[in-house]
């Protein structure tokens, strides 16, 4: 099913809220003074406000919804990037590759006008300790068919590359997929789902699964079954900083 970003954007204000400590873990990798093209850059997630940087956004309706705060915006896909050979110094790509109608094509773009860094936020196919899809099995399969594996990033981007474990806090402000994991009620809120755009993919049969997430925190059995993660503070549920600089190339 195709996800419509015009629809979701009235609740990703309020629910995708960048995470300070993966903004931190972001951020590290672009120089002071860097160039930076943001490319899926939705309503400006992420993007650091001391750099000279363009956004690039396929949703008129994102874009409408960006802070005056953020970076100028232009209307576009990842596929046929507007701008010139080496035109950036750093180029990002935060969890929305997997939107990409081609991402082979998208990533050879982002090659073609980046002359350092392309730094991606992606899931690396396996969801660890995630429960949710002991309710939701059809998550599974959906994000393992949209999302590339890191050894494909790796062909792809046409060299080495670095990769970072992003462990998902407790308390994280991003409400992705994975960050409610030890807050299993916010799946219940049907505006915290519209958030996330595996479950548009969902359609109907998203009740089910929910119906019965809410029947076993009711009863206690949740919280019987999960009770080890109650106790941790972060969890790998799969989400990796791909990191390529063709710097270290020419």
């Amino acid at each position: 099913m195709h996800v419509n970003y015009d629809e979701l954007a009235p609740d990703y204000i309020n629910y995708r809220v960048p995470d300070a400590r993966i903004a931190a873990m972001i951020h590290r990798h672009l120089a002071p003074g860097s160039k930076v093209l943001n490319v899926g850059a939705g309503q400006g997630s992420y993007e650091p406000t001391d750099r000279d940087l363009i956004a690039l956004e396929p949703s008129q309706e994102m874009i409408s919804r960006r802070a005056n705060s953020c970076a100028p915006a232009i209307q576009g896909c990842a596929e046929a990037l507007p701008f010139a050979d080496n035109s950036f110094d750093a180029s990002l790509a935060i969890l929305t590759i997997h939107h990409w109608r081609n991402i082979r094509k998208g990533l050879a773009e982002m090659r073609r006008v980046t002359r350092g860094k392309i730094i991606i936020l992606t899931w690396n196919g396996d969801f660890g300790d995630f429960w949710l899809p002991d309710y939701l099995p059809e998550i599974a399969v959906i994000d393992t068919k949209l999302f590339p594996s890191i050894d494909q990033l790796a062909e792809l981007l046409g060299g080495f590359i670095e990769v970072e474990k992003v462990a998902i806090p407790h308390d994280c402000t991003d409400g992705f997929m994975c960050a409610y994991w030890r807050r299993p009620e916010a799946y219940l809120n049907p505006a915290a789902r519209n958030a996330i755009s595996t479950f548009a993919r969902l359609g109907p049969a998203i009740d089910d699964g929910v119906n019965r997430l809410c029947q076993d925190l009711d009863s206690g059995l949740w919280q019987q079954r999960y009770q080890s993660l109650l106790q941790k503070s972060d969890l790998d549920c799969g989400y990796r900083l791909v990191v390529h600089d063709k710097m270290s190339f020419a």
